[in-house]
Order: C-alpha cells, then sequence, then structure tokens
C-alpha cells in the first residue's frame, strides 16, 4: 500500500491532504511506494529520511505516477516553488537541487506537505530548514569543480559539456555534425540547421522559456541541466 504526497503549488486555500491505498507488486514499481517500509532512523540527514519513505532514496525517480524525484514533487508544485529554474521535473534536478524547493515548501505548508514520510523521519520545520542543501546549483561567475559556471555564456568548457552530453567530438567547437547530434538528443529534425523548433524541443527539455530563440537564460538553463546530470 501506499500514498501520494500532498505538497502543493502555493496558494491561499489550504492544502487537502489523504491517504490514497493502491495495491502494488512490486515495491520497484511505484514512485512514493518503495520506502513506505523504509524505518526513520535510515542515515543521513532528515530529508535523506523523508527521501527514503518517499522514494527509496532515489533521487531521480519518475514512474509515471505524477510526482517525481527523491521528495516526490508533483509538476505544479515544483514550478510553483521555483523549482523550473534547475529543470522540469524534480527528478531531472540535483538532490541539493530537490532539498532547496522542499525546505521553500516546509517553510510555506509544514511538515505536512508530506503526510506520513514526515512523520516517520521526524521531520520538522526546524531541522528541515536547518539541512544544508548540497550541489544546489551555483551562483553566477562561480561553480563546484567539475560543474559548469552558470553565467548564460556558451564558452569553450560549456562547448564541450554540450558535445560530452550528445556523444559529439569533445573539441569545444560545436560543427555542423555536433548539431545534428544535439538535434537527434532534443527530437529535432536532425539535420545540422538547428532550426528555432529544435531550440523549443531544447528550451523545454532544460526548463526554459520556449520561445525558440537561443540566448544567455537558455545557456542557462541548459548549463544547470548539464551539471544536474
Amino acid at each position: 500500500m501506499f500514498y501520494s504526497p500532498k505538497h502543493a503549488a502555493p496558494k491561499s486555500a489550504p492544502v487537502r491532504r489523504r491517504l490514497a491505498g493502491v495495491a502494488v507488486t512490486s515495491v520497484a514499481a511505484v514512485g512514493g511506494a518503495a520506502a513506505m517500509a523504509q524505518p526513520a532512523s535510515a542515515g543521513g540527514t532528515v530529508w535523506d529520511r523523508v527521501a527514503a519513505c518517499e522514494s527509496g532514496g532515489n533521487w531521480s525517480i519518475n514512474t509515471g505516477n505524477g510526482y517525481y524525484g527523491g521528495l516526490q514533487f508533483s509538476y505544479s508544485t515544483w514550478k510553483g516553488f521555483g523549482g523550473q529554474r534547475y529543470a522540469t521535473t524534480a527528478n531531472r534536478a540535483s538532490k541539493g537541487q530537490q532539498i532547496e524547493i522542499a525546505q521553500k515548501v516546509l517553510k510555506v505548508q509544514g511538515p505536512g506537505a508530506w503526510p506520513v514520510c514526515s512523520v516517520r523521519a521526524g521531520l520538522t520545520r526546524a531541522n528541515g530548514a536547518a539541512v544544508p542543501a548540497p550541489a544546489t546549483g551555483v551562483s553566477r561567475g562561480t561553480a563546484r569543480p567539475g560543474l559548469l559556471v552558470v553565467d548564460g555564456v556558451k564558452g569553450p568548457a560549456t562547448r564541450r559539456a554540450i558535445e560530452s552530453w550528445i556523444g559529439g567530438s569533445v573539441n569545444a567547437s560545436l560543427g555542423k555534425a555536433d548539431m545534428r547530434l544535439l538535434e537527434k538528443k532534443v527530437g529535432g529534425s536532425v539535420n545540422g540547421s538547428f532550426e528555432r523548433s529544435d531550440v523549443r524541443r531544447l528550451q523545454r527539455l532544460v526548463g526554459s522559456t520556449a520561445d525558440g530563440s537561443w540566448g544567455p537564460k537558455t545557456t542557462a538553463a541548459l548549463q544547470r541541466h548539464l551539471n544536474a546530470r
């Protein structure tokens, strides 16, 4: 049996919470169900314990149940609390980015946003807010070792990271062959021209505004997406 988490996007109406019993044949088959048998004493921070209960501690889980990532965010919650500056859905963001957004949800809605797992994990407003969020993304002009600087500039390091992501030449040139690979990656035209429709597909993939224009905001979103891999 499992339940669906009920944290929701910011709104004035009270948040409705309920238990949703659904029979499953395999614990691994359902996100949010996998760890209901996990003890609250599981190691790590309180957010690790919540994730152990919600998703079996799988921060990139997407089972198709409408909830995403280690803390099982709905699309609307993730978007409403600013998560889409990192990725379209929570499962595409890093663990630290998910914790950062969860702390915003916690501040507004309290532990009851995770009505069962907060109890099991011992989550409170105080201890949830006190957890440093690891790898929550990087500030403009700085980056942890091995990560791109999120500055919106398509420089050599960013071009090499794109080439590595698509399986290209990794020479920082982003030639026509690389663009065809990028088009294939985003499900586009695969003709090497990277048309506006291809840009929109890329933007939707990385959580940027899908306007068909590849500017600094799209590059920054792509940098975050590559950092979260």
